[in-house]
């Protein structure tokens, strides 16, 4: 009877770093996947400009340009003036530089590119089309909807993530607390919890050692920073040991 029980406690035991191992690798792989949406956000975010091009008869760029700058939800990322703006065309397309006549530099637009100061919603640009049309001498404005679109989207399930997060750690540190107080209270071996943290440490790097040599073989990027993966090697430790039962010399 004593030799089962025995036998049962280690299968237990050994059940237990096994599920630690997975919960790791698990745990590890939500934060890889919020810092791959992180980094998608922060390349997409470059491609969010709005190109306002200036009426050709206008003299008051400067006029527009500190009108378009009053307005609070965009910044004003770069101004090109008509000869500019020809002087790119030709850099993209050499054989122009061949052909061009003195006056081809007037037929080109003076433009700005703005960008949104905050993460747009569903009315930013319908806001931004009426604010625009309401400033003289510009004569169009140009910008791919489904980028702004896509980019709230992306800003909207990254807030997700975050809010989870909050509400788990919150949850943890509550029952963490409450967990040392019954170990004080309880006057438990703090060297034995000490052990098991150890123990369960070496399982949970198991754990990332095995998803990183996953991701490896797979050629799947691991984006989450050291410090990241630092504490949710501890986050899965601890919350291991807060389920594991009071023992009482």
């Amino acid at each position: 009877m004593k030799n089962g029980r025995k036998i049962a406690q280690i299968i237990f035991e050994a059940l237990k770093l096994i599920t630690l191992i997975l919960l790791e690798g698990g745990v590890v792989f939500i934060a890889n996947d919020y810092y791959q949406i992180e980094n998608y956000s922060k390349e997409l975010s470059e491609e969010l400009n709005i190109f306002v091009f200036f009426d050709k008869n206008s003299k008051n760029d400067e006029k527009v340009l500190d009108k378009l700058n009053s307005i609070n939800s965009v910044l004003v990322k770069e101004y090109v003036n008509a000869s500019q703006a020809y002087k790119k065309t030709v850099e993209k397309n050499p054989i122009l530089n061949n052909i061009s006549l003195p006056n081809d530099t007037n037929s080109m637009q003076a433009y700005a590119i703005v960008k949104p100061k905050s993460i747009p919603n569903d009315n930013f640009l319908l806001e931004i089309k009426t604010t625009f049309s309401d400033i003289s001498d510009i004569e169009e404005i140009v910008f791919d909807e489904s980028n702004f679109l896509h980019y709230a989207k992306i800003q909207g399930q990254l807030l997700l993530y975050k809010k989870a997060f909050f509400i788990v750690i919150s949850i943890f540190f509550v029952f963490l607390i409450l967990k040392s107080v019954l170990i004080y209270i309880s006057g438990a071996n703090i060297f034995k919890q000490a052990k098991r943290f150890f123990i369960y440490l070496l399982s949970s790097s198991s754990g990332f050692l095995l998803f990183w040599s996953i991701c490896k073989y797979k050629h799947y990027n691991l984006l989450a920073p050291k410090a990241s993966i630092v504490i949710v090697l501890a986050f899965a430790c601890v919350l291991v040991l807060m389920l594991d039962k009071i023992e009482i010399e």
